[in-house]
Parts: C-alpha cells; sequence; structure tokens
C-alpha cells in the first residue's frame, strides 16, 4: 500500500501542491506531506524484504519440497507460484503506474535472491527470468518511456540534446576524469543534470576517476560482504534470510546505479545509498544499514548469553541449524 501511494494520487494533487514533489522526470514517486516530503518507495523496499523473509520461512517446506522434475529441474506447484507472481506483478504495476524502472527492477531482482537463497533451486530462478524477459519485452512495446529509455541506452548520440543528454554528459566526465581524475573540486559536475542524485557516480568518476570510483565501490563491497558473512554467521532462519535479503538489495542497488550511469544497463533513476542527495533515500538506507548492525550484533552474541543461566539445561529448548 505505501508503495502504491504516489500512484494512486489524483492529478489535480500534483496540479495544486508543487509538482516536483509528486513527478520526478516523470515518475510519479514523491508524497508532500506539510513542511516536507517522502518517497515511499524507499522504505517499501526493506518492509517488502521483511515480508518475503517471513513468508519463506512459513513456507519453506512447500517451496522446497513440492513440485516436478521437468529436464532435470523440479518445477513448483502452480499455486506456490502465488508469490512470484505476486512480485512480478507489484514490480510491473509499479513500472506503469509510477514510472519507476528502478524501483520495479530492485524490488523483483531482490526478490528472486532471497527466494534462492532459501530454496536453493534453480528453477525459481528460470521461471523468474523468463517472467521478467516477458514483461520486458512486453513494455518495451507497449509504453513509451520504457522505448525511450532502452533506446537512448543503445545509442545516446542518436539526439545528444534530448534524450541522450544524461547519458552524453556522464559519459563526457568519466573520460574527463580518466585514471586518476581531475580532483576535488576541480571537476565540473554541474554539466550532468542531477549530478546531486541520480548521476553523482559520474561527479565522483570526474574528479576522482577510474582509481578513486573503485575505491568507492570496494567500500560498498566490503558493506555487502559484511552483511553476507553476517546472514550465514546467523542460526535463525528468518534473519539469516533478512540479512542476505539486505546485503544483496544493496548490491542489486548499486549495480543498476553504477550500471545504468557508465551505460551498461539502461538507465533506470535509483539513487546511490548514502551519496545521492534526498533526505529518504539516507534514511531508509541508514535503517537498512542499522538492521544488519542489529542483526551482526545478535549473531555474534555468544550462546551461553541467549539462555537465561537459572534454566536447567535439560529443560532447555533446543535448536535446529539446518536438517538435512
Amino acid at each position: 500500500m505505501l508503495l502504491a501511494i504516489p500512484a494512486l494520487l489524483p492529478s489535480s494533487f500534483a496540479q495544486q501542491k508543487d509538482a516536483s514533489f509528486v513527478k520526478q522526470n516523470d515518475a510519479k514517486i514523491w508524497i508532500q506531506l506539510p513542511g516536507f516530503s517522502i518517497q515511499p518507495a524507499e522504505f517499501s523496499k526493506i518492509l517488502l524484504l521483511v515480508f518475503f523473509a517471513a513468508v519463506l520461512v512459513a513456507k519453506r517446506g512447500l517451496f522446497v519440497s513440492a513440485g516436478r522434475h521437468v529436464l532435470g529441474m523440479t518445477l513448483p506447484r502452480p499455486r506456490d507460484l502465488a508469490p512470484l507472481l505476486a512480485a512480478w506483478v507489484i514490480s510491473v504495476g509499479v513500472m506503469v503506474f509510477e514510472r519507476d524502472l528502478g524501483t520495479s527492477l530492485l524490488l523483483y531482482a531482490s526478490f528472486l535472491v532471497i527466494v534462492y537463497i532459501a530454496t536453493r533451486r534453480i528453477s525459481w530462478m528460470v521461471i523468474g527470468l523468463t517472467l521478467f524477459a516477458v514483461g520486458s519485452v512486453a513494455a518495451y512495446y507497449l509504453f513509451a518511456h520504457v522505448r525511450i529509455r532502452v533506446q537512448t541506452w543503445r545509442d545516446p548520440f542518436a539526439d545528444p540534446e534530448g534524450s541522450g543528454y544524461q547519458m552524453v554528459q556522464s559519459l563526457f566526465s568519466f573520460a574527463t576524469g580518466g585514471v586518476f581524475g581531475t580532483g576535488l573540486g576541480n571537476g565540473q559536475p554541474d554539466t550532468v543534470p542531477a549530478a546531486a542524485t541520480d548521476f553523482i557516480i559520474a561527479a565522483f568518476g570526474e574528479e576522482l576517476g577510474l582509481a578513486g570510483l573503485a575505491g568507492l565501490l570496494m567500500l560498498y563491497t566490503i558493506v555487502i560482504i559484511r552483511g553476507l558473512r553476517t546472514a550465514i554467521a546467523l542460526r535463525d532462519s528468518f534473519g539469516k534470510l533478512l540479512a542476505a535479503g539486505l546485503a544483496s538489495t544493496l548490491g542489486i542497488q548499486l549495480f543498476i546505479v553504477v550500471g545504468g550511469v557508465t551505460k551498461l544497463i539502461p538507465l533506470t533513476g535509483l539513487t546511490t545509498p548514502w551519496l545521492s542527495y534526498g533526505g529518504s533515500s539516507l534514511v531508509a538506507n541508514y535503517v537498512l544499514l542499522a538492521i544488519l548492525m542489529r542483526i551482526s550484533n545478535a549473531a555474534r552474541r555468544p550462546l551461553a548469553s541467549r539462555r537465561d543461566p537459572t534454566t536447567p539445561i535439560a529443560t532447555a529448548s533446543t535448536e535446529v541449524i539446518e536438517r538435512v
């Protein structure tokens, strides 16, 4: 519901209020409240991961054991496909009604990753990627804004003053930076539209160069690896899935952002965690980091401190690590 609120806002709302708080780059992703604005998609990714982890822990037996064997893969039953189809519908719905390609791709990819981690079945990934391919092809032919993004990605210099202006300026920024960059404060980030939000990586690439940008990405990689190591260390199934999902989401978002700015994939409009300007993005990503830190603390707490010292060992509850 939180994710769908901007799409449900009537057009009269955008006309009466400041339209920049309801639409940004033709995407309805903002909600304006008295005194401040909020981007619900930034918080919905965390809430949806909590929901996905809870459902997968409760229904893991059905996802793992039930299904038919076809071509070496265990295909899930149609009724077990409901969560996957729901995630697909949500992603497509966000893309259609809010024109937010980045959020739809992030939510769908995060769901596929967490399903694979929970079930370890390649069939879920095959089905998920097939649905993604079908939805992408359909969106390309049905929606003009998707078609423009793809065409701009393929050849941004076809319209360097129009639809390809952002990508062209981003590529020029990276070229100007070279290997070691122009130096902090010596770049021209104002030549790139949205340099403080979507294209902040281009500004860093110009001033820090390839070497500095690689170092920046390594810092992100350390955080992601620590999140995945936290998931491995956990004994609780829900916490394990949640930690893996949060770390994976961070990695996926970083790939989408850097890939779009460097022309590896089409532009999607996501912000760079902890770098891009925007209160909603900063707060949501700090909440994500705080949850990971809290889970990490629980994972590394000695087992003895988790049990009530007054409880006899004979009556203490047991904990299943993994069932073979």
